[in-house]
């Protein structure tokens, strides 16, 4: 095989990024791993265990990842692609809007259906329906749907590698200066304002994933070769995590220091890759986590709810923790497979599509690793 045939092929295998793979999975196991929690914590009359509340504070990592991914899978596109307005629109309506919509729907009516709740009236329905919050965890759909309606203007702004920089420093001032942010406006515009689910607020981390985007081989290139700094960089930020939340009492997803902590954890996730890969008993969950993430996300709730109501209150002990964030797992995992045999059923959770041929980018990701 020629060296111009290898290169070819090498590239074709980097069309799926399996890092941003690694690095979603450990993001939607945070997420959970926060629930997972929360829901032990209000079956034992809201009383913590050290494990249980040392899992949900340092979990609370995996929404922010989450916001991270969104901005570097947009900007990545359009660096590759270009820009297609109405590939844009059809694509994001397809994949994040419906499902939001849908999943919407269905946690209001469990809701209904299970806490009796009555119907609010339609304005009322409508609002908590564009604030996501039909549920607990639909907030952050509502907040990447919002950075949808403004990212057709920045990426006709934002098209070099330095206009990204300005642009995340830009935004890191407006991140900063909204933390605790209060309009001093009545009514539902002004709680809306000062609500977690005004995106401005989270307007860095939809930023870091452009800069993660537009230089993503000299990252990709820096932290690989480094894996066992990168593991250690890793638990460095997260030792901090626990410093603060000992010291400071419950943290925020939106934390001030997720500011310098989120960069630098996503990077060394990104570098960790072919250090906590090597071994398939590890790579391959992974890898079904990160491909299931948005599906794991949308579903894992109403699993842990209709836990709550069906499973006795003594499952819900601190010994039992592992094996029911498991559970809440493999039932996502498992129903997002099942789901994938009904037609259109992509409409409903969308499922990426892993790119074959992987061979070149594993010998390339065991490389880096033997020379680190």
């Amino acid at each position: 095989m020629s060296v111009q045939s290898s290169g070819a092929n090498k590239q074709k295998n980097r069309n799926y990024l399996f890092e941003i793979s690694f690095l979603r999975a450990f993001a939607c196991m945070a997420v959970v791993g926060v629930h997972v929690t929360a829901t032990h914590y209000y079956a034992n009359a809201q009383t913590w265990h050290w494990f249980t509340y040392f899992i949900n504070q340092v979990g609370r990592f995996g929404t922010t990842i989450f916001a991270v991914l969104s901005g570097f899978l947009l900007f990545y596109q359009v660096r590759k692609r270009g820009f297609d307005t109405k590939k844009f629109i059809t694509s994001r309506f397809s994949k994040i809007l419906l499902p939001f919509l849908i999943w919407s729907f269905a946690y209001r009516y469990m809701v209904f259906h299970y806490d009796g709740l009555e119907f609010q009236g339609l304005g009322a329905e409508l609002q908590r329906l564009l604030l996501g919050e039909s549920f607990y965890h639909l907030y952050f759909i509502a907040i990447v749907v919002q950075f949808y309606f403004v990212f057709p203007l920045l990426q006709k702004i934002v098209r070099s590698k330095i206009l990204m920089i300005v642009f995340a420093l830009i935004s890191l001032v407006i991140s900063y200066k909204l933390f605790g942010f209060n309009p001093g406006v009545e009514g539902a515009l002004g709680a809306f304002f000062a609500s977690k689910t005004f995106m401005p607020i989270w307007l860095f981390y939809f930023a870091f994933g452009g800069v993660l985007a537009y230089f993503w081989e000299e990252i990709v290139g820096f932290a690989t070769k480094r894996p066992w700094q990168m593991l250690v960089l890793a638990l460095v930020v997260s030792a901090g995590a626990v410093v603060e939340y000992r010291i400071t009492g419950q943290v925020s997803n939106r934390r001030l220091t997720n500011l310098i902590n989120l960069p630098l954890l996503c990077i060394a996730t990104i570098g960790m890759y072919p250090l906590l890969t090597k071994l398939t008993v590890i790579k391959k969950p992974l890898m079904v986590i990160g491909q299931y993430s948005m599906g794991i996300y949308l579903v894992h709730p109403m699993t842990l709810y209709l836990m709550v109501e069906y499973l006795p209150n003594s499952v819900w002990t601190v010994g039992n923790i592992p094996l029911l964030f498991l559970a809440v797992m493999v039932i996502g995992v498992v129903f997002i497979r099942l789901l994938q045999f009904i037609p259109l059923s992509g409409y409903v959770i969308p499922v990426p599509k892993i790119k074959k041929a992987r061979p070149a980018q594993d010998a390339s990701a065991e490389g880096r690793l033997r020379s680190a």
